[in-house]
């Protein structure tokens, strides 16, 4: 496996229960816990700390020496798919924000044409007393908003359209 950290590839190699990497066959890196790891070389011994996993984007939070790093994972089939142009085949297209249940829209922060990003909030949605708030989950620009302040909406309903 290789992961990234700051544009810099690592080639990682699984031995007797440790991780080897390209860096330095000294160093190894030995799970702990289900959340820390040790990093063991020559010169030094030191933790790391899982803050945080994102599956989907194959993405590792750590805290290490009191940083935060980012890693990106890449599996030999990431490797496979990008030598042969099909790196994005298997990333799901989403083009709409569909109501996760019944309710009224409080209010609709975004308008049509406006660029977004992932995470950024489109809609709040009132259910059962509860405020509750959509987010985008794309980057993308908004092509159409099916909703208007104060409408009641049922679930499954359109909300949004992506371009």
């Amino acid at each position: 496996m290789k992961i990234t950290i700051d544009n810099k590839e690592i080639q990682l190699v699984k031995a007797n229960g440790s991780w080897l990497t390209n860096i330095d066959s000294n160093t190894r890196i030995i799970k702990r816990d289900f959340e820390t790891a040790i990093v063991i070389n020559d010169s030094s011994v030191t933790s790391i700390k899982s803050l945080g996993i994102d599956i989907e984007n194959k993405t590792i939070t750590i805290l290490h020496q009191g940083k935060k790093l980012n890693f990106k994972m890449i599996e030999p089939l990431d490797e496979l798919l990008k030598s042969m142009g099909l790196e994005s085949a298997f990333v799901s297209k989403i083009s709409e924000l569909k109501a996760p249940m019944p309710g009224l829209v409080i209010d609709v922060l975004m308008k049509e044409g406006d660029e977004i990003k992932k995470g950024d909030k489109l809609v709040v949605l009132e259910a059962m007393k509860m405020e509750n708030i959509l987010k985008s989950p794309v980057d993308g620009k908004i092509k159409s908003i099916s909703i208007l302040k104060g409408q009641a909406v049922d679930k499954n309903q359109l909300l949004i359209s992506f371009e």
